[in-house]
């Protein structure tokens, strides 16, 4: 399968976007990406005018921009284990404005005590925001680990009306929100 890629500007920087010969979104990369996409991953470099990427860089702004509920894009099944894909399917179904934790995904998964492993799954998501990753906290509802750095994922759940306690605030209050929850 050949993929081609293409940058697009948002309000939290750069973003690399790449699809399959079918117009499916095949990667979402934020700037600093961790891990990097590799040179396999993002295949080559697309016309400006590539209608799949057009589409794509203009369904991840109206998501950015508040426009519209999710990433609306078809995405390209992903490689990945057999646990990855269960982590990932989990991770697509939470709707906008809530969250999870990584022990309750690791439950849904059929893996409890698995919180680690799904972290683990979690970073290797190559389609940030169509598959939001950002909805999945630790424990408390602490933001922990983000493939584009925890200030971003602060914004995108501010974006979609969550309320986080800041690591400060819940130091000083001695306690954190229910993990789960969202804001009313």
């Amino acid at each position: 399968m050949a993929l081609r890629h293409t940058t697009t500007e948002s309000p939290i920087g750069p973003l690399t976007l790449v699809v399959d010969d079918e117009g499916a979104l095949a990667g979402l990369y934020l700037p600093d990406h961790v891990p990097a996409p590799t040179p396999a991953r993002l295949g080559e470099r697309a016309a400006d005018d590539d209608p799949a990427l057009v589409r794509a860089a203009a369904a991840v702004r109206a998501y950015l921009d508040g426009s519209a509920p999710a990433v609306d894009v078809p995405l390209a099944p992903p490689a990945g284990t057999a646990f990855q894909q269960r982590v990932w399917q989990e991770v697509a179904a939470i709707p906008r404005g809530q969250t999870r934790t990584y022990g309750e995904v690791a439950v849904a998964v059929g893996n409890p005590g698995a919180g680690r492993a799904v972290g683990a799954a979690i970073g290797r998501n190559p389609q940030c925001l169509a598959v939001p990753c950002h909805r999945v906290l630790g424990r408390a509802g602490a933001v922990t680990g983000y493939a584009g750095g925890v200030e971003r994922k602060r914004w995108l759940l501010a974006l979609e009306g969550v309320e986080v306690v800041s690591d400060e605030s819940r130091t000083q209050q001695g306690s954190a929100p229910a993990a789960g929850t969202s804001p009313a």
